[in-house]
């Protein structure tokens, strides 16, 4: 028989799977053969869910996870929520006060921070205040141990309290801190934006059911012929009256809008006006009488 053909095999890695205790022949003890390190955990998690705070229905947290606000004074309030940090877990679980120093001088920008530390000495995640200067903040500590994110920054002055205008939310800054996004991350920001925007131009374009309605501009009728804003026929003219609340824009002076006459009539009128004609018994006073009237006298 032929030698047979036997392709190449690669062991890839791998997990979960159930671990079972095996011989190991250097102790002679029964060890478990599938341990995994926490590191593996969190490289998957890495796989599939971006850095940031949690915008979930989980405990409320919802928009208000890790937010940042006034307290008075020096004094800050991070509120309480939840987040990941290169694939590891955290959570606020209550709200925290922190109180910020004053500069010696001018101003200085300090961070609300979150910190990752996988050092064998640490391992742990902290919340804290991270002092930068009158310039700029410090600057967020990203290496092979160390993995902080920002949400939010604060000015703080020599010379006065903190105000709401010196708080800057940086939640949906993705390359500060951002949202935990799954499979694809999202720029929380731009996404914000074009929610607003889109919130705005529905809102704009609403009309509330106790406002008046102003008609504006051209008006057609149903053959596409243009209709000055006062030229409508008896028809149009009562289908619009019949609207409540309705203002119709009229350009002549009259303040009916069942006696306005069409721009065009009224010029018309205008235009070609005759004398006024009138009669009486008796002489007929000056002052009654325009130049161009004429009067007629009749006798008894």
């Amino acid at each position: 028989m032929g030698k047979e053909n036997v392709m190449e095999e690669i062991v890839l890695n791998s997990f979960p799977f159930d671990s079972m205790d095996v011989l190991d022949e250097d102790t002679g003890q029964m060890v478990a053969d599938r341990e995994y390190e926490a590191k593996v955990f969190a490289n998957y998690f890495k796989k599939f869910l971006s850095n940031g705070v949690y915008f979930g229905e989980y405990n409320n947290y919802k928009e208000n996870s890790m937010k940042v606000s006034l307290e008075g004074g020096m004094n800050i309030k991070v509120a309480t929520g939840a987040g990941l940090i290169e694939g590891v877990d955290f959570e606020n679980g209550e709200d925290r006060i922190f109180t910020l120093s004053r500069p010696a001088s001018s101003k200085r920008i300090d961070r609300v921070v979150v910190q990752l530390n996988n050092s064998l000495s640490i391992r742990a995640t902290k919340l804290y205040i991270k002092e930068g200067d009158n310039s700029k903040p410090a600057d967020l500590q990203r290496d092979t141990n160390i993995y902080e994110i920002c949400v939010a920054e604060i000015t703080v002055s020599s010379d006065s309290n903190i105000q709401e205008e010196n708080i800057k939310d940086t939640r949906m800054n993705k390359e500060l801190c951002g949202i935990v996004n799954s499979l694809i991350s999202v720029d929380g920001e731009e996404l914000y934006q074009k929610f607003q925007e889109y919130i705005d131009t529905v809102t704009n374009e609403l009309v509330r059911k106790d406002q008046d309605i102003v008609l504006k501009g051209t008006i057609k009728d149903k053959d596409g012929r243009s209709l000055s804003t006062n030229d409508f026929t008896n028809d149009y003219k009562n289908k619009v009256d019949s609207l409540s609340n309705t203002n119709i824009i009229n350009n002549l002076e009259s303040t009916s809008i069942t006696s306005a006459l069409s721009a065009n009539m009224g010029k018309f009128l205008n235009e070609n006006k005759q004398n006024n004609i009138k009669k009486g018994s008796s002489n007929p006073i000056p002052s009654e009488l325009s130049e161009g009237d004429i009067f007629l006298r009749y006798f008894n």
